[in-house]
């Protein structure tokens, strides 16, 4: 696996392979609440995750996992906005290394949320910010 996503980061440089170490990550994240809500209503588990879940479950693995550098982390490995995620899970499913149904599309990642707004707002009254992220507003 590691040689792959090296691959992917070597074919398209906008991405480093850390993005997409993090968006797998999420998407198993994902998956894996999936099937907790499903046994918690006692309803069959699907394996399949949208964008939109996908979008959340990295929103709150960067958070609990960088905090305050969470933007900055992100935005290095080159993922600065939900478009770019969509962009790295579509490059995943386009190498094997995902699949998709034929309702999913890259669509499902545009206008996700504000990176600002998810990864800096959430330290701004804090004070947790470390110097350099851009600001608020």
């Amino acid at each position: 696996m590691a040689a792959a996503l090296a691959a992917l980061a070597e074919r398209d440089p906008r991405y480093r392979r850390q993005a997409y170490e993090v968006v797998l990550a999420a998407l198993a994240q994902a998956q894996h609440e999936a099937v907790d809500a499903a046994s918690r209503s006692r309803r069959p588990a699907a394996s399949h995750v949208g964008g939109e879940a996908i979008l959340e479950a990295l929103r709150r693995l960067a958070l609990a996992e960088y905090g305050p550098l969470a933007y900055r982390v992100l935005t290095t490995w080159g993922l600065r906005r939900t478009e770019d995620v969509g962009a790295v899970v579509f490059a995943l499913i386009e190498a094997g290394l995902l699949s998709a149904t034929a309702e999913d599309s890259p669509a499902d990642f545009a206008d996700g949320y504000d990176f600002v707004t998810a990864f800096v707002e959430p330290f701004a009254e804090s004070g947790d910010m470390p110097a350099g992220l851009p600001p608020l507003g």
